[in-house]
């Protein structure tokens, strides 16, 4: 074979071999930084799964309910004693009892991209507006009857102090209560009220109570299982406000005078049709 083909030949193998070389140099270098690549995924997954373990999911921040005034309640002028009730009329009234009481309690609404403006609402639930007032004021024989007023009372009217006792009278409730619930903070609630005389389109009297939740000891029994009756300030206030509502109506009762009865004019009862007999006849 000639010399110079044998020189070809080798210079071939020579460049074959170094392309050989070459990709399996290349195939090497992409495995490394596939590999790399690999672990490095798997390490950042390991790292998002133990910080999500670990983190603890923060709570939102306490935000109050919208606030209820006086004006919401009434549109008359009035004042009131922190912790206590106030009879506004210094004055005995007369025929005032007995009464029927009619009990609603007004909140302001959650404001929604559709409702911006907050709206008043009557909010009734049995267990509060019936079952707990119908037994605070159990023991008062000058009290008929306690009923609930709902929002379907006011007649799709809006929710206003004028509608609400518009629609007392219309039930033949001679006295109103009508009452709200405020947060002042996170452990602290207020309550206020008034007793409206709806013939008279007056206000008797004004209530207000305050109370703070009961903090419990870690070492306490009962912190495990506290009983929110005994601890929440809105159970504590709930309490003071019907022991209020229950000391100013007794008091009211002993201020009210008898109504004066008078028979019509000219009008005798008939006598008996037999003379009644003692003992009776068999």
């Amino acid at each position: 074979m000639p010399a110079q083909v044998l020189v070809h030949i080798r210079a071939t193998d020579r460049c074959t071999g170094f392309v050989t070389a070459t990709k399996r140099s290349v195939g090497y270098r992409d495995g490394i930084v596939r590999n790399l690549i690999f672990h490095c995924l798997l390490l950042s997954m390991i790292v998002v799964v133990m910080v999500g373990g670990c983190h603890r999911p923060t709570q939102d921040p306490w935000t109050p309910h919208p606030r209820v005034d006086w004006v919401d309640l009434t549109i008359h002028p009035i004042s009131y004693d922190e912790n206590s009730y106030r009879i506004l009329s210094k004055q005995t009234t007369k025929g005032l009892f007995p009464a029927m009481i009619a009990v609603t309690r007004v909140a302001i609404e959650q404001p929604t991209p559709e409702e911006p403006t907050p709206q008043p609402l009557l909010v009734r639930d049995p267990r509060n507006e019936f079952l707990r007032w119908n037994q605070t004021f159990d023991n008062q024989m000058a009290i008929s009857e306690v009923f609930p007023l709902a929002q379907r009372d006011l007649g799709g009217a809006a929710t206003t102090p004028q509608q609400i006792v518009r629609a007392i009278t219309a039930l033949h409730a001679r006295i109103g209560l009508v009452y709200a619930f405020n947060e002042i903070g996170q452990n602290e609630t207020e309550m206020i009220g008034t007793f409206v005389d709806t013939k008279e389109n007056r206000i008797l009297a004004t209530l207000h109570a305050r109370a703070e939740s009961i903090p419990l000891e870690k070492n306490d029994p009962k912190a495990k299982n506290p009983d929110l009756w005994e601890v929440d300030s809105r159970a504590l206030v709930r309490e003071r406000f019907a022991n209020l509502a229950h000391a100013c109506i007794r008091e009211m009762i002993l201020r009210d005078e008898p109504a004066e009865v008078e028979a019509s004019v000219g009008w005798k009862p008939l006598p008996p049709t037999l003379p009644p007999v003692w003992p009776p006849r068999e």
